[in-house]
């Protein structure tokens, strides 16, 4: 199987005539474009195209499930929405120019210890296509140069100096929307000191495809791709995985027990490199308390990395190691900039209308 059909057990639409096939081009070079995310307009990962840039879905089958819009997406360039009707077979992306690669300047070491990464975190879950909480939050990670093999204790202090929260509980008492107790990963905050390929390493294989461009291998399946540096260290990853057993329900076009892709992008060497870009989407069915009633769950993880490296360690004034997920803590309107720099799928802003910000206890 294809990486493409793979991807698209996110979305199992049939093929026939009226699939329709999307090309998706970097608009000054007009190369393919791998790994773009399309978002439907609840906020919910449809999909990402594959390595010839391609993207392929049934528009009647979108159309039956309410889908209105898509939003094409990636961390380096300039999102696009689109109407159904009004989908091209080709889509050109402008990439971002704040994220043009600029030389590197040797800047002396302030802390012999940590260097500091700033970051824009944001998250949402969404059940049954419903927002019931979204976050994001401006944090300070201080890395350690020397590097640890343990994920459970990477060393890196995380330093919360704005964030904000909301949910849907107390503002609509008569909602269908059943809130999901118990842990989950929203909100996750925390980056890897290592990327997922070195912290997975007995669980992945990798087979070269061509030049800097490896398969990503688990049981003897493609899940995934990964293209490497000038120095051989995985550079973007992107990894899909399905778990689909004999409970698989389908339900609102999903038909599988659960879903995760992870999207991560590094950049430097040896002691400084670093997480530049981390998307996280996980899919799953939970029962409900009705026999046979299923609800479906996504929850999806974004974390922005500064281009700057700042050489000291120097713990900022007014900060939070941990995010309190039911307070907010900021004194400005720091999202106003994040977002238009990131922007959100345009239903998620919409839907922030409908939930409540936790109060701000800053």
């Amino acid at each position: 199987m294809n990486l493409i059909k793979k991807v698209f057990l996110v979305l199992p639409f049939l093929v026939n005539a009226q699939d329709i096939k999307t090309n998706i081009l970097d608009k000054s070079d007009k190369k393919p474009l791998n790994g773009i995310q399309v978002f439907s307009d609840n906020g919910s990962l449809i999909g990402n195209s594959n390595l010839k840039g391609e993207f392929e879905f049934d528009k009647t089958h979108l159309e039956k499930s309410e889908i209105k819009s898509i939003m094409v997406y990636d961390s380096n360039y300039l999102p696009i929405e689109y109407q159904i009707d009004e989908i091209t077979t080709i889509i050109y992306l402008e990439k971002i120019k704040s994220y043009e690669l600029e030389p590197v300047i040797i800047i002396k070491k302030l802390s012999e210890k940590y260097y500091t990464l700033k970051g824009y975190i944001r998250s949402w879950k969404l059940v049954n296509n419903k927002l019931i909480k979204y976050g994001d939050a401006i944090i300070e990670y201080h890395i350690p140069y020397e590097k640890s093999n343990n994920d459970f204790a990477t060393g890196i202090k995380n330093y919360v100096t704005e964030y904000r929260t909301f949910k849907i509980d107390s503002v609509k008492q008569k909602s269908r929307i059943i809130s999901i107790s118990g842990f989950d990963d929203y909100l996750n905050y925390r980056i890897p000191i290592r990327d997922i390929l070195a912290r997975e390493w007995k669980r992945y294989k990798l087979e070269k495809t061509k030049d800097s461009l490896y398969a990503v291998i688990e049981d003897g399946k493609n899940v995934g791709y990964t293209i490497n540096d000038k120095y051989n260290n995985p550079a973007e990853i992107n990894v899909n995985e399905i778990s689909e057993g004999k409970e698989a329900v389908k339900i609102l076009f999903w038909k599988f027990s659960g879903s995760y892709i992870n999207i991560e992008k590094w950049v430097g060497e040896e002691d400084i490199r670093h997480l530049s870009y981390s998307f996280c989407s996980e899919k799953k069915m939970v029962e409900t308390n009705t026999k046979g009633k299923y609800n479906a769950v996504e929850i999806i993880n974004e974390i922005f990395i500064n281009d700057k490296i700042i050489y000291d360690d120097i713990k900022p004034q007014n900060s939070k190691t941990s995010i309190d997920k039911d307070r907010s803590f900021y004194k400005t309107d720091y999202w106003k900039e994040q977002i238009k720099k990131h922007p959100l799928p345009g239903t998620i802003n919409q839907q922030l209308i409908n939930v409540n910000e936790n109060k701000n206890s800053y």
